[in-house]
């Protein structure tokens, strides 16, 4: 079972009350072999990583800086510390990995670490499906990422914020950005990172990945609002939003870069949506091309999900006998990370949104991946 925490208040309150929890993790020693474990896998100086850090600090919102803020009066730590804490896993590479990555034959460049064990430079890679039974939505979603951050362990962390819609993260233990969540409208949003090259236009409020999806989960409660946030609003890297309303039933895969995005929701009934970490225009059909596709890229993840769900057509996922058929596609071994000497399913987790039903497993920083090995746990529903 994840650690249950919940928060309430404004920003700094709720940055005060997280530090505190998290005394022991802010400080030396836990601290510095935390940081100094991932730049050395990133190869990056750890002079480099603060000005980073520094660096996308400054451009997040106010009121998320006011929250880190609040952890760091809480931990009794410098800010440098909060900062560090909160971005060394996303840090880029001082060298990055170099042409290489951008190959035809590659989808994205989040397709797995050169064999030196470099860190990718597009991000966490991630499976995912949204599909439904009785008119009642489901997803599924594996969090793809390095095995050493959970070290850390894992989270459900609930904001309650005045003015803004109530919010479950799940996740790593003292993150305050979100990739997996629901909210107190019964909205499910996670996202998935995508290579973008598109250049946001001045003028939208640009906003860090991972704090984009925590705010648009504080601020929408249906599909159509949340599209509307995708629009109005830019990021700084290219990802794959899966959303589901519980009220409707409805979901959709958005697939935004920078500023652009479309959208693609399940028109029919027992229509099963997935995505790894590529549009779906970029998957191969040519056999040669995808057996050229190194194990656990977004390329051999995606055919497997493929597979999978075309072998039961049209017979659907049947969740109604709990989430154990989704958590048998999760953790089936072309589809959950094992072998990469860093990367592994770090979390899993599945959710019916309409009665407040969430799952959750977490993976172990020895290399045990989540969905396979891990323990699965009924989260309580928080709202």
């Amino acid at each position: 079972m994840p650690r249950l925490i919940d928060l309430s208040g404004v920003p700094g309150d709720c940055g005060l009350q997280h530090g505190r929890m998290l005394s022991d993790q802010l400080a030396s020693p836990f601290l510095d072999l935390f940081v100094d474990s991932f730049c050395a896998v990133k190869r990056c100086p750890r002079d480099a990583m603060v000005e980073q850090a520094r660096i996308w600090r400054q451009r997040l919102p106010e009121h998320f800086r006011e929250e880190m803020d609040g952890m760091a009066r809480g931990g009794r730590v410098p800010q440098e510390s909060v900062d560090l804490y909160l971005f060394a896993d996303i840090a880029a590479p001082a060298d990055p990995i170099g042409p290489g990555q951008h190959d035809p034959d590659r989808i994205s460049t989040a397709d797995e670490p050169a064999a030196d064990e470099r860190a990718p430079v597009d991000g966490p890679m991630c499976s995912g499906i949204a599909t439904e039974l009785d008119g009642r939505p489901w997803v599924a979603r594996n969090c793809d990422w390095y095995r050493r951050l959970l070290r850390r362990g894992t989270a459900a962390v609930v904001h309650r914020v005045p003015g803004r819609i109530p919010v479950m993260a799940l996740g790593i233990h003292g993150d305050i950005d979100c990739d997996t969540g629901v909210n107190a409208e019964r909205l499910w949003m996670h996202i998935h990172t995508l290579h973008a090259t598109d250049t946001p236009p001045s003028g939208r409020s640009n906003i860090s990945w991972l704090f984009w999806c925590r705010e648009a989960l504080e601020t929408c409660a249906s599909l159509d609002e949340l599209e509307r946030f995708i629009a109005s609003t830019t990021r700084d890297r290219g990802v794959i939003v899966f959303a589901a309303d519980g009220k409707t039933g409805d979901r959709a895969i958005f697939e935004c870069g920078r500023a652009m995005h479309e959208r693609f929701d399940a028109t029919d009934p027992g229509e099963t949506l997935f995505a790894c970490n590529h549009k779906r225009d970029k998957h191969p059909t040519d056999p040669g091309r995808l057996s050229r596709s190194r194990p656990a890229s977004t390329t051999r993840r995606h055919e497997r999900l493929r597979s999978i769900l075309s072998a039961r057509a049209p017979e659907p996922l049947h969740p109604e006998h709990g989430p154990d058929d989704l958590i048998d596609v999760l953790a089936d071994e072309d589809v959950e990370m094992r072998t990469p000497p860093e990367l592994r399913t770090i979390y899993s987790a599945v959710c019916e949104p309409a009665d407040g039903r969430v799952w959750f497993s977490s993976g172990a920083e020895d290399g045990a991946p989540a969905a396979s090995c891990g323990s699965w746990e009924r989260v309580p529903w928080p709202f």
